[in-house]
């Protein structure tokens, strides 16, 4: 009889382990959803999860449930305020996603929002059917095209738009400040000269 409660015991004892450990991984699997931008899958493996007695009252899982759900709010007002060109307000969800989770798959949309909204005021500049409205419009459209390139966005395209931006200015009396070539423009330019020098000299050492 004793032999066989202990048997019982140490049974129960390795199912609750196996238990514990399944959970834990199923904590992790959450914790990849959510890293992941998966939010929804994460949501409903949280929200399993707290109602488990390993992990019930669990503040990081309580609150994972409620990121889940707030992300997955962002990410849709993202898209939402993108499809009606409201660029502003689509970076402003953009932004508090990505505090939620910087690791973000979609992190690289913020810069190409501001591109975007950069875009939009050249476009409004080009319409307007003033040259201060142009003006104010171009200078705006400078600065946006300025703060992608700070937010990651390193396509030459930019230092076009850039310079067709500032020629612009250049030419319109209402433009108060006529911007130079940015430090970001300089340094590109820079880097781009080097590495083109850098495989001309690989060539030149792969033909001897």
């Amino acid at each position: 009889m004793r032999t066989a409660l202990i048997a019982v015991f140490s049974f129960l004892s390795l199912t609750t382990f196996a238990q514990s450990d399944y959970l834990k991984y199923k904590k992790i699997e959450a914790d990849e959803y959510y890293q992941a931008g998966r939010y929804w899958d994460a949501f409903y493996l949280y929200r399993d999860l707290a109602k488990t007695p390993d992990f019930q009252g669990d503040y990081t899982v309580e609150s994972q449930i409620k990121n889940s759900s707030r992300a997955m709010f962002h990410w849709k007002k993202t898209e939402d305020y993108r499809a009606f060109q409201q660029y502003e307000t689509a970076k402003t969800h953009m932004k508090e996603l990505l505090v939620l989770n910087p690791y973000d798959p979609n992190r690289g949309l913020l810069p190409v929002l501001t591109l975007e909204l950069a875009n939009q005021m050249k476009r409004r500049a080009i319409a307007s059917r003033t040259e201060e409205g142009a003006a104010d419009y171009l200078g705006k459209a400078l600065g946006y095209y300025n703060l992608a390139l700070e937010e990651g966005l390193k396509d030459e395209m930019v230092f076009s738009f850039i310079r067709q931006v500032e020629s612009a200015l250049e030419k319109n009396p209402y433009a108060s400040k006529i911007r130079q070539p940015t430090t970001y423009d300089i340094k590109y330019q820079k880097d781009k000269a080097e590495k083109a020098r850098t495989v001309e000299i690989l060539n030149q050492e792969n033909n001897q």
